[in-house]
Protein backbone atom coordinates (compact mmCIF):
# COMPACT_ATOMS: atom_id res chain seq x y z
CA UNK A 1 0.00 0.00 0.00
CA UNK A 2 1.33 3.48 -1.54
CA UNK A 3 0.30 6.12 0.81
CA UNK A 4 0.72 9.29 -0.39
CA UNK A 5 0.70 11.45 2.61
CA UNK A 6 0.90 15.90 2.00
CA UNK A 7 4.28 17.62 0.19
CA UNK A 8 6.51 18.67 2.71
CA UNK A 9 8.50 22.05 1.81
CA UNK A 10 7.44 25.07 0.24
CA UNK A 11 5.33 24.44 -3.47
CA UNK A 12 7.92 24.74 -6.30
CA UNK A 13 8.41 28.26 -7.54
CA UNK A 14 8.02 29.83 -4.04
CA UNK A 15 11.33 30.78 -3.15
CA UNK A 16 12.27 34.00 -2.02
CA UNK A 17 12.61 36.30 -5.10
CA UNK A 18 14.83 39.23 -5.62
CA UNK A 19 12.73 42.39 -5.02
CA UNK A 20 13.31 45.26 -6.94
CA UNK A 21 15.45 48.64 -5.24
CA UNK A 22 13.07 50.44 -3.88
CA UNK A 23 14.53 54.58 -3.86
CA UNK A 24 13.53 56.74 -1.34
CA UNK A 25 14.24 60.16 -1.82
CA UNK A 26 13.46 63.22 0.18
CA UNK A 27 14.37 66.84 0.06
CA UNK A 28 16.82 68.10 2.74
CA UNK A 29 17.63 71.66 3.88
CA UNK A 30 21.11 71.47 4.92
CA UNK A 31 22.21 70.33 1.90
CA UNK A 32 26.44 70.92 1.87
CA UNK A 33 27.93 70.37 -1.69
CA UNK A 34 31.67 70.54 -2.15
CA UNK A 35 33.21 72.92 -5.12
CA UNK A 36 36.62 73.16 -6.42
CA UNK A 37 37.46 76.51 -7.52
CA UNK A 38 40.11 78.29 -9.32
CA UNK A 39 40.93 82.21 -8.76
CA UNK A 40 42.28 83.65 -12.01
CA UNK A 41 45.44 85.93 -11.38
CA UNK A 42 45.71 89.37 -10.81
CA UNK A 43 41.84 89.33 -8.99
CA UNK A 44 40.83 89.36 -5.73
CA UNK A 45 40.23 85.91 -3.93
CA UNK A 46 37.76 87.17 -1.21
CA UNK A 47 35.49 89.19 -3.74
CA UNK A 48 35.37 85.92 -5.91
CA UNK A 49 34.36 84.13 -2.95
CA UNK A 50 31.65 86.60 -2.04
CA UNK A 51 30.50 86.78 -5.60
CA UNK A 52 30.30 83.19 -5.69
CA UNK A 53 27.98 82.78 -2.74
CA UNK A 54 25.85 85.76 -3.57
CA UNK A 55 25.32 83.86 -7.47
CA UNK A 56 24.71 80.19 -5.98
CA UNK A 57 23.03 81.83 -3.23
CA UNK A 58 24.90 79.59 -0.75
CA UNK A 59 27.16 80.15 2.24
CA UNK A 60 30.45 78.64 2.22
CA UNK A 61 33.32 76.82 4.57
CA UNK A 62 37.31 77.23 2.86
CA UNK A 63 38.34 73.65 3.51
CA UNK A 64 41.74 74.18 2.04
CA UNK A 65 43.51 76.18 -0.53
CA UNK A 66 46.83 76.26 -2.87
CA UNK A 67 48.57 79.45 -4.64
CA UNK A 68 50.39 82.43 -4.48
CA UNK A 69 49.25 85.89 -3.49
CA UNK A 70 50.75 89.04 -3.69
CA UNK A 71 50.79 91.77 -1.13
CA UNK A 72 48.90 91.48 2.05
CA UNK A 73 47.62 93.24 4.77
CA UNK A 74 46.96 90.89 7.92
CA UNK A 75 45.96 91.71 11.67
CA UNK A 76 47.51 89.32 13.69
CA UNK A 77 45.83 87.88 16.94
CA UNK A 78 48.73 87.60 19.13
CA UNK A 79 49.63 91.33 19.42
CA UNK A 80 46.28 93.01 19.44
CA UNK A 81 45.45 95.72 17.08
CA UNK A 82 48.54 94.91 15.39
CA UNK A 83 47.98 95.25 11.69
CA UNK A 84 50.87 94.71 8.67
CA UNK A 85 51.01 94.80 5.20
CA UNK A 86 53.29 92.24 3.31
CA UNK A 87 54.46 92.99 -0.32
CA UNK A 88 55.73 90.63 -2.58
CA UNK A 89 54.73 87.05 -4.24
CA UNK A 90 54.36 84.79 -0.88
CA UNK A 91 52.49 81.31 -1.34
CA UNK A 92 49.56 79.96 0.24
CA UNK A 93 49.88 77.08 3.50
CA UNK A 94 46.63 77.34 4.81
CA UNK A 95 43.37 79.12 4.32
CA UNK A 96 40.34 79.10 6.39
CA UNK A 97 37.24 81.28 6.52
CA UNK A 98 33.47 81.07 6.32
CA UNK A 99 30.50 83.83 5.09
CA UNK A 100 27.00 83.76 4.86
CA UNK A 101 25.14 85.38 2.17
CA UNK A 102 23.60 88.82 3.66
CA UNK A 103 26.27 88.59 6.49
CA UNK A 104 29.32 91.22 6.72
CA UNK A 105 32.32 90.20 4.29
CA UNK A 106 34.21 86.32 5.02
CA UNK A 107 36.56 86.77 7.66
CA UNK A 108 39.18 84.74 6.60
CA UNK A 109 42.42 83.62 7.98
CA UNK A 110 45.74 82.50 5.88
CA UNK A 111 49.22 81.67 6.76
CA UNK A 112 51.85 82.30 4.23
CA UNK A 113 55.75 81.40 3.48
CA UNK A 114 57.92 83.88 2.06
CA UNK A 115 60.77 83.03 -0.64
CA UNK A 116 63.16 82.59 2.35
CA UNK A 117 60.77 80.42 4.30
CA UNK A 118 59.46 82.60 6.62
CA UNK A 119 56.23 81.77 7.84
CA UNK A 120 53.41 84.24 8.95
CA UNK A 121 49.73 84.27 9.28
CA UNK A 122 46.41 86.68 10.80
CA UNK A 123 43.23 87.58 9.73
CA UNK A 124 42.95 89.19 6.16
CA UNK A 125 41.76 92.88 6.83
CA UNK A 126 41.72 93.97 3.41
CA UNK A 127 42.44 92.38 -0.43
CA UNK A 128 43.71 88.89 -0.66
CA UNK A 129 45.22 89.39 -4.71
CA UNK A 130 46.26 86.07 -6.28
CA UNK A 131 49.44 86.19 -7.87
CA UNK A 132 49.08 83.14 -10.46
CA UNK A 133 45.94 80.80 -10.57
CA UNK A 134 44.87 79.83 -7.03
CA UNK A 135 42.50 76.82 -6.49
CA UNK A 136 40.23 76.73 -3.54
CA UNK A 137 38.25 73.67 -1.92
CA UNK A 138 34.78 74.30 -0.20
CA UNK A 139 31.85 73.29 0.98
CA UNK A 140 28.63 75.54 0.35
CA UNK A 141 25.28 75.27 2.24
CA UNK A 142 22.40 76.25 1.76
CA UNK A 143 20.67 76.68 5.13
CA UNK A 144 22.77 77.70 8.24
CA UNK A 145 22.17 77.33 11.47
CA UNK A 146 23.33 79.32 14.56
CA UNK A 147 23.62 78.34 17.84
CA UNK A 148 24.85 80.62 21.08
CA UNK A 149 26.75 78.00 23.60
CA UNK A 150 26.04 77.38 26.19
CA UNK A 151 22.42 77.86 25.99
CA UNK A 152 21.73 81.24 27.95
CA UNK A 153 18.34 82.12 28.97
CA UNK A 154 17.33 86.25 29.45
CA UNK A 155 18.46 86.41 33.54
CA UNK A 156 21.31 85.07 32.78
CA UNK A 157 20.56 81.34 33.87
CA UNK A 158 21.75 77.94 31.71
CA UNK A 159 19.25 76.42 30.05
CA UNK A 160 18.76 72.78 28.88
CA UNK A 161 19.35 71.95 25.92
CA UNK A 162 15.55 71.60 25.04
CA UNK A 163 15.08 74.68 25.34
CA UNK A 164 17.53 76.33 22.94
CA UNK A 165 16.93 78.54 20.04
CA UNK A 166 17.64 77.31 16.59
CA UNK A 167 18.56 80.54 14.43
CA UNK A 168 17.92 79.86 10.58
CA UNK A 169 19.71 82.98 7.99
CA UNK A 170 22.19 83.60 10.64
CA UNK A 171 24.24 87.07 10.23
CA UNK A 172 26.81 88.24 12.36
CA UNK A 173 26.15 91.60 12.00
CA UNK A 174 22.67 91.50 13.93
CA UNK A 175 24.11 89.74 16.96
CA UNK A 176 23.88 91.73 20.82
Amino acid sequence: MSTMGKPRGRPLGSKNKPKPASVRSRDTHNLIESHMIEIASGTDIIDNLVQFARRKKRGFCVLSAIGSIRNVTLQQSLIPDTIMTLEGQLQILSLKGSFLPGATPPTLSVYLAGAKGQVVGGKVVGPLVASGRVFIVLAAFSNAAFDRLPFVLEGGEEASSSNHQHHNNFCPSNLP
